[in-house]
């Protein structure tokens, strides 16, 4: 169930970890990453009907696996899904032939990646998926709880399932695979070196250290489980591992016992939405009658997705003139790690503070969120005036002082104030000029 050289156990897997997890392209390849099942046996798929493919929605071939945790939702890993979209995915429960008919398939309705994950460690490497409706075959696994310990010392041989390559390099299997693989002590885990020194508390490894066996990729997000107290616990989420069966290079799991609480939150609703924003922030002081130009961005930085329910733009101070001039937030949704943008300009009469706020609030929250931005107006006399000249043509990468800011032209340009450039405009800040002089 891994893949190639180092194995996200997936081919998602294996491009992520390409810069972060290799100590040189000349020892690991860009396949290096892996996740399938090496050294294993054809399962017997009476023993894993909670086991479920991950594929796109408008294809055959699952990419990762995932295990059916009840209640219309599914387990997989951080990685398989990262930057895919609810509508781009489809699920099979009880699905165990590779591009096969069989297998409940239904699409996805939300997807919760863990909060904390990292896609250049792997850390926290779990998702939930919400299905658009109950499967209606196969049934959903028992989930570990509290600690890996209660179910599994070092040595106990645990049991993981996939469709991934059946040994390094090479080819998927027509039908679902199962190996046995014995626990691996962090400490033990850790001396492998290199990527391995990192796993920690949301991780466990597994393996032989002769190698052999393992997970490869095409594996990544599917289930690693122990039977205990006659039933079938999942304690892991295939993620990653270097290569698939190499000597002291074990299968990373992730820790569903220690991540388990966040997958219990996704399942009863309580996860509270992430926004991520500037409170508060100041802005370089401005001339009376310039006007001066602000974008504040609003980020979902959580799981769950919101939508704008009230945004308001309102001036304090002596400012004046203040105009909305583009908003991509009011009335819309984010999904994770989307973001929208409010583009504001104002300006001042008279000298002193100016400062504007933008308050709003989103659904799932009762939180009223503020961002400020704060801006002092001059008269003039403690402003550089610095070397730009309206009659003057630049031109790409003439450089100018304006108002003790040094600024690059990106392109031809002449009588374009450089302070009111903007984003696209002709100017591009460089930064303070300490030596400007009026």
């Amino acid at each position: 169930m891994k893949g190639t050289t180092h194995s996200l156990r997936g081919a998602i897997r294996r491009t992520l970890l390409a810069s972060s997890i290799m100590a040189s392209t000349s020892v690991m390849a860009l396949g290096d990453l892996d996740t399938a099942i090496v050294g294993g046996n054809p399962a017997n798929t009476a023993d894993w009907p909670f086991y479920t493919q991950i594929l796109s929605s408008n294809g055959t071939t699952a990419f990762c696996g995932g295990s059916y945790i009840g209640d219309g939702y599914v387990l997989t890993a951080a990685h398989c899904v990262r930057n895919k979209s609810a509508q781009s995915l489809n699920v099979k429960v009880a699905g165990f032939i590779l591009a096969g008919n069989d297998g409940d398939r239904i699409s996805v309705e939300q997807v919760h990646s863990h909060p904390q994950y990292n896609s250049q460690t792997l850390h926290n490497d779990v998702a939930v998926l919400k299905l658009s409706r109950l499967p209606t075959i196969g049934s959903s696994v028992t989930l570990a709880q509290s600690s890996i310990d209660y179910y599994a010392r070092e040595g106990d041989l645990l049991s993981v399932a996939g469709l991934g390559r059946l040994q390094e390099g090479g080819v998927r299997p027509t039908n679902l695979y199962e190996v046995d693989v014995p626990l691996v002590s962090d400490a033990v885990c850790r001396q492998s070196g290199g990527h391995y020194g990192n796993v920690g508390a949301s991780e466990f490894c597994a393996g032989y250290p002769q190698g052999q066996k393992d997970s490869c990729s095409g594996d990544s997000g599917g289930p690693i489980v122990v039977q205990s107290g006659g039933q079938t616990v999942q304690l892991g989420v295939v993620s990653w591992g270097i290569g698939c069966a190499r000597p002291d290079k074990y299968g990373v799991y992730a820790d569903v016992a220690a991540l388990g609480q966040w997958i219990s939150s996704v399942k009863d609703g309580s996860v509270p939405v992430s926004v991520g924003y500037k409170e508060q922030e100041t802005l370089a002081d401005f001339v009376i009658g310039d006007r001066v130009k602000h974008t504040f961005t609003v980020t979902n930085t959580g799981s769950p997705t919101f939508t704008f329910n009230q945004l308001n733009i309102a001036a304090q101070g002596n400012t004046q003139g203040l105009v909305t001039t583009s908003d991509t937030c009011s009335a819309s949704t984010l999904t994770q790690n989307k973001s929208c943008k409010v583009s504001i300009e104002f300006s001042a009469a008279t000298t002193g503070l100016a400062q504007v706020s933008m308050t709003f609030k989103v659904d799932g929250s009762n939180t009223t969120y503020v961002a400020r931005v704060f801006a002092t107006a001059t008269d003039g006399s403690n402003v550089c005036t610095g070397t730009w000249n309206k009659d003057t043509v630049y031109t790409r990468p003439d450089r100018v002082t304006y108002r003790g800011t040094e600024y690059e032209a990106k392109y031809w340009t002449r009588g374009d104030v450089p302070s009111e450039s903007g984003l696209y405009g002709p100017w591009k800040v460089i930064g303070a000029d300490p030596t400007c002089t009026k």
